[in-house]
Order: C-alpha cells, then sequence, then structure tokens
C-alpha cells in the first residue's frame, strides 16, 4: 500500500489504465475480472475513492441486493486497527471478505478502521457509509459513521445517522447527546460565514488563504472531493487528469450528465484522444440508459401516450448509440472478441443477420465464448433459411457448452425444435431428452416430446 504521495506517475498511469480497462469489464458484466483490477487499484491506492467506489459498486452489481450474514466476526469495529502494520493487514483481509460478500458491515466497518489508522479518511467514510447503506437500522454502523461525517463537517448527514439510532433505539443516550452536539456545532460553523464582523472574517480568510492545504478552503473548511478537483482545474485547466477524475466521479455517481459535460471537456484538451471518445461515448450511453429506465418506470405508472412515444424515441437513440460505441471500441481494438460479440448481438436485434454472422465468427476466437458465439451463429444461419447450417452450429455449440450454462438448455431445445421442423424425429427425440435430463420444465420440451412421439409412431 502507497500514500497518494509516493505513487511515481508511471505506477499511477499504470493504475489508471488497469481502472480504465475494469470499468469496460464491469460495463460488459464481467465482474469477476473487472473486481481483478480494482482490486488492485484500491490497494496500490487506498486513497483514491474513485478506485474504492468502483471496486464495492463492482461487487454489489455482481451479487445484486443478497445480503449474506458476517463472517468477519473477529474484527469487531475499527478500534482492532491500532497500528498502521496491524491494520494494512485488516484491510486486505477485509478486502478479501468483501469480495464475496460486499454487504458485510463489520468487513466494511473494519476496512474503514484500517484506512483511519492509515490517514485514508475519505475511503474510511465509503467503507461506513456502505456499511449502513447495507444496515441501515445498524446502531454501531451509523454512530461509526456519524463520528466521521461530523469531523468532516457533514452536519447534515452525521444528524441523519444519528436519527436512524435513535429510531432504532429511542432511549439511547449517547444518541440523544450526538444530536444536541451535532446541532450545535451545525450553527456555529454555518454562523462563520452567515453572521459576525464581516470585515474580520474577510481579514482571517486572507491571513489564512496562504498556508490553506488542497483540502481545505480560506477559512478552514473541508472541501468535498468535487471542490478540491474544481480548485485544481482552475488552477491549471490544461491539465486533462483533472477532467478526468471528476468525470469518473460524476459516472460512478451516476450524474451521466456531469460526467458528460467534464468528458466533453476532456476530448477537447486530449485533441479527440480515442480513449477519452470512448469513455465519452460510454457515459452518454449510461446517460440514455438511465432516461429508458426513468421513462419506462413513468409509464407503467400513468400510461401517457407521450411518455410511450419519448421513451420509444430514446430507446432508438440508446439503441444508436450502442453501435456507435462497439464500433468505435471494436476499431480501437480489432482483436477484442469481446467487442465483435457484443456488436454481433446488436446486429442480430437489427435484423441484420449476414453481418451479424461475421461478427460472431470473429468473436469465437476467444475460446470461451466459443460455444455461445456457435450457437448465435446457428439462430442468424436459422433466421436466413439455412437450416444446415444452423444445425451443425447448434451441435457443435452443445458439445462445448457446459450443464450449468442456460444457453445449453437453449441450444438443445433449438436443436429438437429444428429437427422436428426439419421431420428428424430421431434428432429430435434425443436432443430432447438430452434437454430433459437437465431441466424436464424448460419452455414446452414435454409437448414437443409427445409431438414427436406422435409422428414416430405414424
Amino acid at each position: 500500500m502507497s500514500n497518494d504521495s509516493t505513487i511515481s506517475t508511471e505506477e499511477r498511469e499504470r493504475l489508471q489504465k488497469l481502472y480504465t480497462n475494469g470499468n469496460k469489464q464491469m460495463m460488459n458484466q464481467s465482474y469477476d475480472y473487472a473486481n481483478e483490477m480494482f482490486r488492485e487499484c484500491f490497494l496500490c491506492d487506498p486513497s483514491n475513492i474513485i478506485y474504492l467506489k468502483s471496486f464495492l459498486d463492482n461487487l454489489k452489481r455482481k451479487f445484486g441486493e443478497k445480503k449474506k450474514k458476517g463472517i468477519f466476526s473477529f474484527l469487531s469495529s475499527k478500534k482492532e486497527a491500532t497500528t498502521e502494520k496491524k491494520a494494512e493487514v485488516i484491510l486486505k483481509s477485509g478486502i478479501e471478505t468483501l469480495q464475496s460478500d460486499p454487504w458485510d458491515v463489520k468487513a466494511l466497518l473494519s476496512s474503514g478502521g484500517a484506512c483511519e489508522v492509515l490517514g485514508y479518511h475519505d475511503s474510511a467514510l465509503e467503507f461506513y457509509k456502505s456499511a449502513v447503506e447495507s444496515e441501515p437500522s445498524n446502531v454501531d454502523a451509523n454512530k461509526i459513521c456519524a463520528k466521521a461525517l461530523r469531523k468532516n463537517a457533514d452536519f447534515d448527514g452525521a444528524l441523519l445517522c444519528v436519527m436512524r439510532i435513535r429510531k432504532a433505539n429511542p432511549n439511547d443516550l449517547e444518541a440523544e447527546r450526538m444530536q444536541k452536539d451535532i446541532t450545535i456545532e451545525k450553527t456555529i460553523h454555518k454562523g462563520q460565514y452567515a453572521t459576525g464582523d464581516s470585515n474580520k472574517i474577510r481579514d482571517t480568510a486572507l491571513n489564512m488563504k496562504s498556508g490553506t492545504s488542497e483540502s481545505e478552503d480560506a477559512m478552514g473548511r473541508t472541501l468535498s472531493y468535487t471542490e478540491q478537483i474544481e480548485r485544481r482545474i482552475k488552477k491549471n485547466p490544461n491539465d486533462l487528469a483533472n477532467y478526468v477524475d471528476l468525470a469518473e466521479h460524476y459516472y460512478q455517481t451516476a450524474n451521466y450528465i456531469k460526467a458528460e459535460e467534464y468528458y466533453t471537456q476532456a476530448v477537447e484538451i486530449s485533441n479527440q484522444d480515442v480513449e477519452m471518445i470512448e469513455r465519452l461515448l460510454d457515459t452518454q450511453k449510461q446517460k440514455l440508459h438511465a432516461e429508458v429506465i426513468k421513462l419506462k418506470d413513468e409509464f407503467a405508472k400513468n400510461k401517457n401516450e407521450s411518455v410511450k412515444n419519448e421513451f420509444y424515441r430514446v430507446k432508438t437513440e440508446l439503441d444508436q448509440k450502442n453501435i456507435e460505441l462497439v464500433k468505435h471500441r471494436i476499431k480501437c481494438h480489432p482483436n477484442h472478441a469481446g467487442y465483435h460479440f457484443e456488436y454481433g448481438l446488436l446486429l442480430q436485434k437489427q435484423g441484420d443477420f449476414r453481418e451479424a454472422i461475421a461478427e460472431f465468427q470473429n468473436a469465437k476466437a476467444d475460446s470461451s465464448r466459443k460455444g455461445e458465439c456457435l450457437l448465435a451463429i446457428g439462430q442468424c444461419f436459422q433466421q436466413i433459411k439455412q437450416y444446415k447450417l444452423a444445425m451443425e452450429h447448434y451441435q457443435e455449440s452443445v458439445e462445448l457448452l457446459t450443464e450449468t450454462d442456460e444457453n445449453k438448455k437453449k441450444g438443445l431445445y433449438l436443436i429438437a425444435k429444428l429437427a422436428f421442423a426439419m421431420e428428424d424425429y430421431n434428432k429430435a427425440e434425443e436432443y430432447g431428452h438430452r434437454l430433459a435430463a437437465i431441466d424436464f420444465s424448460y419452455k414446452d420440451l414435454s409437448t414437443l416430446l409427445d409431438k414427436v412421439a406422435e409422428k414416430r409412431k405414424t
């Protein structure tokens, strides 16, 4: 683990490349692959909350809302990390636990405590917030998070934590005292700017300004992460890294409008760098995707025809943006099988089956995708009525796919259906029975097998 100030330029560039690739893998739902990259990024630079947010976000996408019982019982709180050496061990152990359960409250709190001992206060707060998100009524998590927010002058956030504690335990005297103290501190802090001798305050600010750190304003108020980056941009408007950092921050917090704004500036400053263009296109895609979901939910509530029309308009724009993004990626990475596969799916969805076949054929160079690619090629051949070629690809695909893969069931079913249509009842029965041995309830398999049996009797 390194302090931010000790990370070399070369190492920072390496981590940024890992992070960028991790984002691509996460967007492609390759969560395990992305996890390896985000994990290394964070452990090499624990002060970078963007790396930490991506690490946790990727795991939450992988596991969804599933929350297991905590298995990190031997680390009950941040107090265990009493030395830097011990804190490093605790943080690494916490990260290992979170890889199998990102909702483990004890692991989140212990990792946050370790970060505090190591001086990574922003990262500590992020762990604490995640712990509260995991179990909003957890008293310990809210108390620890409230104290960290209070230190950061986020009094409103701290008060929310205290209110959750008092809701869970109305007789908690410590929470009652915390609420009073935080309210007083909030009033005093606000008064520094709103009341008193304005000339005296201005003179104090001027005297403090020269000694102000990057993370504080002239009055000693702790700046937020975005405020710190914006300050850097004003100081050096041609430094690309600052625009990228801010854009990534907004991207990870799902503020795609702001992320698009800063990536647009990054593209201009970088003289149309292909990687910056890719990030901008991906952000625009995510913005459209979020809008589609919002419109879909809105239509489900009120069945408004104008909302429905807007949904289809934005959906069409999203489909076009998906194609624009993947074509750009293929242009930049012509040998990336995953991008060819993604483009093939988009073409197949549009009904451009001949072009889709070519993309899937490029994608099957990746042995891990070969079975899935062959299945997709078979479907495209069937759509253009090349039934013999479709059957050949289906049969080859099912021999490569494992029984735990849903595509195996799909392939066996498609073979049985196509064989029945081609009046090859022996083959229809053979592959239908193979599917029945895995999942007899798959679609209308039982009906299909009955039809096959009837045909064989005649």
